[in-house]
């Protein structure tokens, strides 16, 4: 099993997934200059304040849009994804700590269990994310959209800002703790850059350890398989 790999993450995931990672990385950094964060010179390399702006209206609005018409022409996978993400079984609340004293023992014992697709930090993590991104892009079309004439104009622009700024710090935490486990620089992590940034596959023995019940259902799954295809040839 040290040697064996299971499939993670198809080509089409993979690809939405990098393209994502690198509109928000636009998005967030242009934020950040908007925002007083940044030096003057990298804010002039931006494009100056305006520039900055611009492209971050612009392709804040053309991101929220998108993720609007992917949930609409893919709703069972959308749907099966939010369901992957925020079900927790019995026992699952208390897996994280149970993986921070596995983690810390580093003595060879056996990892948690637990059934989902996700382990139960990364779906608590995805969770922000969701959280953080729709209110993000929501305050984000609604401050495009925004004029003085529209009723109680001053407050709502005040509030819509300060979500904005909130959902983006949020958004900045989970994607921080996202990347610290998506690169690998945890040992119980590694390799499982490849899952999005590879082949697609990740070592049997990293999906055992973090995705215990879906691992198993793979092997399961795997073992299976030539024996079903040869039925199927036979037939």
């Amino acid at each position: 099993m040290d040697s064996a790999t299971l499939p993670r993450h198809g080509r089409g995931v993979r690809m939405l997934h990098g393209i994502n990672a690198l509109v928000v990385l636009i998005l967030l950094v242009t934020g950040l200059a908007l925002g007083g964060l940044l030096p003057g010179r990298a804010v002039a390399l931006l494009g100056g304040h305006l520039g900055t702006d611009a492209a971050h209206r612009l392709l804040g609005l053309a991101f929220a849009v998108a993720l609007v018409v992917l949930v609409a022409t893919l709703p069972r996978r959308a749907g099966r994804l939010l369901r992957d993400v925020v079900r927790f079984r019995h026992g699952d609340w208390r897996w994280p700590l149970r993986f921070l004293a596995f983690y810390g023992a580093r003595r060879g014992g056996r990892a948690p269990f637990h059934d989902g697709r996700f382990d139960p930090a990364q779906r608590i993590v995805f969770m922000g994310l969701v959280l953080a991104v729709a209110a993000v892009a929501a305050s984000g079309v609604y401050l495009y959209f925004w004029t003085p004439a529209f009723p109680l104009g001053q407050a709502s622009l005040a509030f819509a800002i300060r979500v904005h700024v909130a959902a983006a710090w949020l958004l900045i935490a989970c994607l921080c703790l996202h990347v610290i486990a998506g690169s690998g620089l945890p040992w119980t992590h590694r390799g499982l850059v490849a899952a999005m940034f590879g082949n697609g596959r990740v070592p049997a023995v990293l999906a055992h350890t973090l995705w215990p019940g879906w691992a198993s259902r793979m092997v399961a799954d795997t073992r299976q398989r030539p024996s079903i295809d040869r039925d199927h040839r036979d037939a």
